[in-house]
């Protein structure tokens, strides 16, 4: 775990409700000290408390996250674990947890705790916390991202929308860009077969991602090669007639090369960027007037957060689809150590990715905890989650293993 630092004798910089930030943010993923800079104006130290003009705080964490490496069959899932709830009340949530799981050394409380498949009093204390009707349940969230899934609706959103936006077809409207994406994920492999669609994600993953901006390192040609090659190869109408149409989608490519230079472009490639502003909606929708903490973490820049905060409360041209009905009123980032809230969030997310991996079929100790913890977390799942269906409820149970080795963890 990194640092950034505030250098000495700094002013204390102040989040979007005017708190006094941290001197030192942990910052997960990376290496050696990020520039302070650019984690200072949204970082906080004070308790987050409910009322006010805060709203309600809603604390949030992931797990399984990897970049831009959305194609790791070891790691399919990435999760967003989300609480409702101040650090005051936090505070008493944990002693609570702390005391029935017998976890009294332990400086911060983490899903590892828990995560012992021969320690069936810990995850029972666990499941129970947050199974309907628990201390949880009522409070926490899971946001779900199958990364093939995110990949694919990018494909959908970056090219085809676009190219549909330009010729006044709104793909949104009806949802039509979403089962786009659910069908290229659904009925892909089959139609390309695994190792050509496998080649298509890949291809696209490399075409938008970070590397890529500026250094042109997989060229449009490069990618509608492959696009080209698997719209030949489909055997499925509904496959092959999507591939035709980002066949036509040449000049979205070369534009959006040419826009992801800009500064404001925010990361194509990268789920915490539209995740975390989705938390915040979710949560809005439900409980009126709320501020989102989010766990410290080296892709949120405060550059970043501005551009998340300016989509969410002005409207921002890469964001054509917001819910309605949301009142955000802020964003912070903070430091478990400092925050309990994040500690919990930290709880729900782990549980999330555990039975993410149990529904996967993966052979990891991870998904054993999955399997101890599926009908009590799987209610928890949010269906706007970024997943290739409508039904949380399917990760209660496994599917199809699909062979994958373990991850070792």
């Amino acid at each position: 775990m990194a640092c950034v630092a505030v250098p000495p004798g700094a002013a204390d910089a102040t989040g979007p409700d005017g708190s006094p930030s941290v001197h030192t943010v942990s910052v997960p993923g990376t290496r050696g000290c990020l520039s302070d800079a650019d984690y200072v104006k949204y970082s906080r130290s004070a308790p987050t408390t409910d009322g006010g003009s805060d709203g309600r705080w809603i604390a949030a964490d992931e797990s399984g996250w990897d970049g831009e490496a959305l194609f790791q069959p070891t790691e399919p899932y990435m999760t967003i674990g989300s609480v409702a709830i101040d650090d005051g009340d936090a505070d008493t949530v944990l002693a609570l947890l702390r005391r029935d799981a017998g976890i009294e050394q332990a400086a911060e409380l983490k899903f590892g705790h828990f995560a012992r498949v021969r320690n069936q009093r810990r995850l029972e204390v666990l499941a129970g916390a947050l199974r309907p009707g628990g201390m949880l349940a009522s409070r926490a969230s899971i946001f779900m991202i199958d990364k093939r899934f995110f990949v694919t609706a990018k494909i959908i959103d970056l090219l085809l929308e676009e190219y549909a936006h330009e010729n006044g077809v709104d793909l949104h409207a009806d949802d039509q860009a979403r089962r786009y994406a659910q069908k290229l994920i659904e009925e892909g492999p089959r139609a390309l077969g695994a190792p050509m669609f496998d080649e298509v994600i890949r291809m696209f993953v490399r075409f938008a991602g970070i590397r890529n901006r500026g250094q042109a390192l997989v060229e449009v040609a490069e990618l509608f090669r492959v696009l080209d090659a698997a719209e030949r190869r489909s055997h499925r109408r509904a496959i092959t007639d999507i591939l035709g149409m980002l066949l036509r989608c040449r000049a979205q490519a070369d534009e959006l090369q040419k826009t992801m230079l800009e500064p404001d472009f925010l990361l194509a490639m990268e789920p915490l960027i539209p995740t975390m502003p989705a938390v915040l909606n979710e949560w809005s929708r439900q409980i009126g007037p709320a501020s989102l903490l989010m766990d410290a973490h080296k892709v949120l820049t405060d550059d970043r957060i501005d551009i998340l905060w300016k989509a969410m409360t002005a409207g921002h041209p890469d964001f054509r689809y917001l819910w309605t009905g949301v009142r955000p009123r802020g964003l912070a980032r903070g430091d478990s150590s400092n925050h309990p809230s994040i500690q919990l969030a930290d709880l729900v997310a782990g549980a999330g990715r555990a039975v993410a991996h149990f529904h996967e079929g993966l052979t990891t100790s991870t998904a054993e905890v999955g399997a101890a913890l599926a009908t009590s977390v799987a209610p928890l799942i949010t269906p706007h989650s970024l997943i290739a269906h409508d039904e949380p409820a399917r990760f209660s149970r496994p599917k199809e293993s699909r062979g994958h080795p373990p991850t070792g963890s």
